[in-house]
């Protein structure tokens, strides 16, 4: 394990807050969206508008990011997709107002949010999206319950099985290597673990992936099973990602 919150004083309940978001803008977003409905769960999807890496047709169109704009916090994701480090600065600096532009002018209103595309970045790109008027940008290291900097901000679970993710999830089993095992291999299993840790010790469960990945692996029941699970909890916070900034980010 990551970074822990610290345990609250005896007799106290700690704050939980859970959060997810959704990366890139395929054009299956509303699918994931509706199922966020239906367990009234937030969510950021953060957008590039001109994805390089989908085929036009599978870009989630203006109308499409309008609509979820509606009920979800749009957040940026760059214009194209590419990888900031690869690009000279300017360009770079580009990608992220550009993407931020184009996202405002189709929702009509303010993109304060900003996902590093793949996570990868510097120290120039944290400043160019503070430059751009974003107050937070998320990366996409996990295994964590708390938010970290505001630009910076880690997660704890991703919708998919990393292959790395063995030691962590023997430590996450208490050395059984049955529970290991099957943490290590089902993705919902590790992410029920986390939001069991985060209920005991507080702080935030951050979930998040992509809506065209879930569907490759064909993981709509997983999803659906921990959504389920960690919805509807009376003494649980459910913000999207902006609201990071106050939960201690």
């Amino acid at each position: 394990m990551t970074a822990a919150p610290t345990p609250s004083p005896s007799g106290t309940r700690p704050r939980v807050v859970v959060t997810t978001s959704w990366d890139d803008g395929h054009r299956l977003d509303p699918r994931l969206a509706a199922l966020l409905d239906k367990h009234r769960i937030a969510g950021t999807f953060y957008i590039a508008p001109r994805n390089r890496e989908f085929a036009p047709a599978d870009r989630l169109p203006a109308a499409g990011i309008r609509e979820l704009a509606e009920r979800y916090e749009i957040g940026g994701h760059t214009l194209t997709h590419q990888r900031l480090p690869q690009l000279p600065d300017p360009v770079a600096r580009d990608e992220i107002r550009d993407g931020k532009d184009a996202l405002e002018d189709a929702v009509g209103g303010p993109v304060t949010s900003f996902c590093y595309p793949r996570g990868e970045y510097t120290a120039a790109h944290v400043r160019f999206a503070h430059e751009a008027g974003f107050t937070l940008a998320r990366t996409v290291r996990r295994s964590s319950l708390l938010p970290g900097p505001a630009l910076e901000t880690v997660t704890t679970v991703n919708a998919y099985a990393h292959r790395v993710d063995g030691p962590l999830a023997l430590r996450l089993a208490g050395r059984r290597p049955w529970t290991a095992a099957r943490l290590y291999l089902e993705w919902d299993q590790l992410a029920l673990r986390w939001f069991a840790l985060c209920l005991r010790h507080g702080g935030v469960f951050h979930l998040w992936g992509h809506s065209w990945e879930v569907d490759a692996r064909r993981d709509w029941l997983r999803l659906e099973r921990v959504l389920g699970h960690i919805a509807g909890r009376p003494d649980v916070s459910y913000v999207p990602n902006r609201d990071l900034v106050e939960a201690g980010a």
